[in-house]
């Protein structure tokens, strides 16, 4: 006969048991339907309130979008030397 070992166990809850990680998706989930309202709301209200063209809404997102893009990759590339709690908590205090 050969001995197996018992499957381990699994607590319930999975990641969500732990509370930093629950205060961290909170915050992320919270901030990402923020910035999700702010993408719907900000050329709605560039339509209805200003009677924007097209044009100047097509020009409103890429000015929401353009320094993403210009700054993104090289920023991405200088932030994975230094520890990644710190970077994480000065870009979240930095978006708010």
């Amino acid at each position: 006969m050969t001995a197996t070992e018992p499957a381990a166990r699994r607590r319930p809850g999975g990641p969500l048991r732990h509370r930093d990680f629950r205060l961290l998706w909170a915050g992320q989930t919270t901030g990402k339907l923020g910035s999700s309202v702010t993408g719907v709301a900000l050329p709605l209200v560039a339509v209805v309130m200003l009677e924007a063209s097209a044009l100047q809404v097509a020009l409103l997102s890429v000015a929401a979008w353009l320094p993403w893009l210009l700054i993104g990759l090289p920023a991405g590339a200088w932030v994975d030397r230094p520890p990644r709690r710190p970077v994480m908590l000065a870009g979240d205090l930095a978006a708010a």
